[in-house]
């Protein structure tokens, strides 16, 4: 049973390495003047705080993880990604956990004609949102609650190629980048005092946890910035891993404030279809 669990498992990473390209390398992300369509898959992991005050000031550290899926639409010099994920986290005093469901949908354009140079940079938009929800038993009866925020952010991309390959000086294959998201203005609901009220027979989980919510609205509310690298296959498929920091505030001067900061690494491979 044992060699049967370690061939099982040698099996499926040499499909892995098939079908992201072997050890085979290719001309960058960047560097690819046609029309390219990608199925994204990332995984998180990290750690996050928070900062609550719709019920008593509190804060707590916690440990998360992530998954997120999507695609990506190169062609020419434009650049379409829509990604949907998932990140649940473990909470430290109070105890429990939280679970956040986010989507973004953004645009860059190639600021630069497309040429040799192997420096790139593109600007452009994003629109998106997500909801926050909180289970932390240790707050009795305000111990679930659901924030929904959605955002419109200004994003800035930022590559570099190197490492090219020996056989071909016009296709690296590495590529480091640095990405910029500030988010222009958010507009949602978050919880206020009147949560902790006993809930009435009717209330369906949604509204018992959004009955009580606040409207929030801000300008700047917080910034996501990501540095890391790609590596680029032969076939065109590609797999990148790096680091992101992502901060989100309604503000300190707000009744119920909420501040979440998360640091996470991650791996993410494209397929190229």
């Amino acid at each position: 049973m044992l060699m049967s669990k370690k061939s099982l498992l040698k099996s499926l990473v040499a499909v892995i390495l098939m079908a992201m390209g072997g050890n085979a390398f290719a001309q960058s992300a960047s560097a690819d003047k046609g029309n390219s369509f990608f199925l994204n898959l990332r995984g998180d992991l990290g750690a996050t705080s928070c900062v609550e005050t719709s019920v008593v000031p509190y804060s707590f550290l916690g440990f998360t993880s992530g998954v997120q899926g999507g695609f990506t639409d190169e062609w020419k010099r434009c650049h379409i990604q829509f990604d949907l994920g998932w990140t649940p986290t473990i909470t430290i005093n109070p105890s429990g956990s939280t679970h956040r469901i986010n989507t973004k949908l953004e645009f860059l354009y190639s600021c630069l004609k497309p040429s040799d140079s192997r420096w790139h940079f593109w600007s452009g938009a994003s629109v998106g949102g997500f909801g926050d929800l909180k289970l932390l038993p240790d707050l009795q009866n305000a111990q679930a609650t659901l924030s929904l925020f959605g955002t419109i952010a200004a994003e800035e991309l930022v590559q570099c190629d190197f490492a090219y390959d020996k056989n071909d000086k016009s296709h690296p294959w590495m590529t480091a980048f640095v990405k910029l998201s500030i988010p222009l203005f958010a507009a949602g609901s978050h919880p206020g005092f009147a949560y902790v009220q006993p809930p009435l027979n009717d209330d369906d989980i949604i509204t018992l946890m959004t009955r009580a919510n606040e409207p929030v609205n801000k300008w700047f509310p917080g910034y996501t910035y990501d540095f890391g690298f790609t590596v680029n296959l032969r076939n065109g498929n590609r797999f990148s891993f790096g680091h992101r920091v992502d901060f989100f505030t309604t503000g300190k001067k707000g009744t119920y404030r909420y501040d979440n900061a998360c640091r996470t690494g991650y791996i993410q491979f494209m397929f190229k279809i």
